[in-house]
């Protein structure tokens, strides 16, 4: 049932959004410059995260328009990370770096989290661990819903701060 309620809340992302998109073409380039981005994540990943996020916060890219609001960019961020189906990265880090980058540009002071915690295995006796990435403003979580974060510890932050 999580799962349906999930697909439909990123069918409604698409459908929000599939107006602006039509309508302007700055909104169109935007995301197709977000879906590159998205695409160059797991190279720009290879290397140490501290790099890799440092790199990420000085790409910037000359457009002959300004970003849009924070909300739209947020949500054009995750219409690009939900695209990118065959990314090897997992659907929350690709949104969680694609928010950060463009936030970070409209100075929105966002911190990226990167948590782990251990989840059932293929056995009662076996536990695996698994990863996830979210972003918080002011300490609490940034358009994330509770279930997605809690019970993980972090590991990392950035910035550290």
């Amino acid at each position: 049932m999580h799962a349906l309620i999930t697909r439909l809340r990123h069918l409604w992302l698409g459908l929000q959004l599939l107006p602006g998109l039509l309508i302007f073409g700055s909104q169109r380039e935007l995301l197709a410059e977000m879906r590159t981005l998205g695409r160059q994540l797991p190279k720009l990943l290879q290397q140490p995260i501290p790099q890799a996020m440092a790199e990420l916060e000085t790409m910037r890219k000359e457009r002959p328009f300004p970003l849009p609001s924070e909300s739209k960019t947020r949500q054009l961020t995750d219409l690009a990370a939900l695209l990118d189906r065959q990314s090897p990265l997992g659907l929350c880090l690709r949104r969680s770096l694609l928010r950060y980058r463009y936030l970070h540009e409209l100075d929105v002071p966002v911190t990226v989290l990167f948590g782990a915690k251990f989840s059932p295995g293929e056995s009662p006796d076996k536990k695996k661990i698994t990863g996830h990435a979210w972003l918080v403003l002011a300490e609490r979580p940034y358009h994330e819903d509770d279930e997605n974060w809690q019970g993980y510890t972090v590991m990392l932050r950035w910035p550290n701060s």
